[in-house]
């Protein structure tokens, strides 16, 4: 191109009234150009590069917590313990998981969100594959424990980051996706490693997942956003002591713990009912039983949507009253009626956890120490009902554990009832 060429250009570029620029002031703008190229934001949609660390999030924290459930029968019948100590095994990585969410949210107050997130996945990654390898039961338990804590750093900070990355707009759906990615991990852990234990052995399965899900949490490593992450003024202990003195908080709290609870309750001792008689089903063909987490998937996603059409309490008092009446539907003899309940157990609890969950999220003061609170009861139930229903099974069997959910869960609906429960968190909510 000749010099003309170019000064035509450049005349055509900077307009008409510009008949000469040196080199020094060409300069100049390209400069100024090429500053505004790198403050340009980029023209990707970064909500879905933040929906899919969500999802990995999602999916591998919740298939690690409850891989052993399926495999409750089986490493009951080898180590020689009850239903309910078997149990530990599930209620172990929730009860370090409930402890451990409060110090993962002030950490992150200090280094930041994707930071702490950062730290989590990559320990809980190391323990996914190390941990099936422990030699004894009780070393399992504690295991586990551990494992729990290290998994806090995710769902306990996942909700947090939504609200402060993503656009107002998207928080509701981007948070209904994060929900149905934990029932697709729950479902997932829970059904790949069945069948591979039968052919392999319990700890060979969970040691197989265990390297599925770590490259997992190496995808969302990846994906988090670059940096330390925005990093908030690290808020004072009574931040704390004012969400226990909210009512609305507490009883979404509840929400959480009871319905969870139940659920837990349910998928730890029905396959030890669905393998004895009448049914002298297969673990591979029981373990089917978690695909009614397909139900919680589609209800958790559909969550947002049901709120902006009926309101917070309207789907709070189904959820309950759906699961209420799967507990009361599992106990019929029909293997397609306990399926039926089942599902309804399992879209309920999603359905209400997902909207509770996005209520505390919108905590105007402390909204990582909100969230925190929450998951601290939501898996502090998981694990104290989730023991606590094999009492109900060792002293009644199913019946028991049924009567178990069905208190529960009228007791979530009372508290979703109650009129300082919705009112002024809707409001919460729409204003921001």
């Amino acid at each position: 191109m000749s010099g003309w060429m170019v000064l035509h250009w450049i005349h055509q570029f900077f307009g008409s009234n510009v008949d000469f620029m040196s080199a020094t002031d060409l300069t100049r703008k390209a400069t100024r150009a090429a500053a505004a190229l790198r403050n340009t934001p980029p023209t990707g949609n970064p909500d879905r590069r933040l929906s899919a660390a969500l999802w990995c999030a999602g999916v591998a924290t919740f298939a690690l917590m409850y891989a052993p459930q399926g495999l409750l029968t089986q490493i009951g019948h080898d180590a020689s313990v009850s239903p309910a100590q078997a149990s530990l095994l599930v209620s172990a990585a929730t009860l370090g998981l409930a402890l451990s969410v409060l110090p993962w949210a002030r950490f992150s107050d200090r280094v930041g969100r994707p930071t702490a997130m950062r730290y989590a996945a990559a320990t809980a990654g190391l323990l996914a594959v190390a941990v099936p390898w422990l030699p004894t039961f009780d070393a399992l338990v504690a295991g586990r424990f551990v494992q729990g804590v290290a998994l806090g750093g995710l769902p306990a900070l996942a909700m947090t980051l939504l609200h402060e990355v993503a656009a107002r707009a998207r928080t509701a759906a981007l948070a209904g996706s994060y929900v149905a990615a934990t029932s697709l991990g729950g479902l997932s852990g829970r059904l790949l490693v069945v069948p591979v234990a039968d052919h392999l052995g319990w700890r060979p399965a969970l040691a197989i997942l265990g390297v599925g899900l770590a490259i997992l949490m190496a995808i969302l490593i990846a994906l988090l956003p670059a940096g330390r992450g925005r990093r908030a003024p690290v808020p004072s202990t009574g931040i704390l002591a004012i969400h226990l003195r909210d009512t609305r908080l507490l009883a979404l709290f509840g929400i959480g713990a009871l319905l969870v609870g139940g659920m837990v309750a349910v998928f730890n001792y029905l396959p030890f009912r669905l393998e004895a008689a009448p049914y002298h089903l297969a673990p591979t063909v029981v373990s089917l039983i978690f695909l009614a987490y397909l139900a919680g998937t589609a209800g958790s996603r559909a969550a947002g949507w049901l709120v902006g059409r009926f309101g917070h309490r309207t789907v709070l008092v189904s959820a309950c009253a759906f699961m209420a009446g799967g507990a009361m539907l599992s106990v019929a003899g029909p293997l397609v009626l306990i399926l039926l309940g089942v599902a309804a157990i399992t879209g309920g609890l999603f359905v209400g956890h997902a909207v509770a969950s996005g209520m505390v999220a919108h905590a105007k003061t402390g909204r990582a120490q909100a969230t925190a609170l929450y998951n601290v009861s939501y898996y502090a139930g998981s694990s104290l009902f989730g023991w606590v229903g094999g009492i109900a099974w060792a002293n009644g069997q199913w019946l028991y554990v049924a009567v178990l959910v069905l208190v529960l869960t009228v007791l979530a609906l009372v508290l979703a009832l109650l009129p300082s429960t919705t009112a002024r968190r809707v409001v919460a909510v729409e204003s921001c």
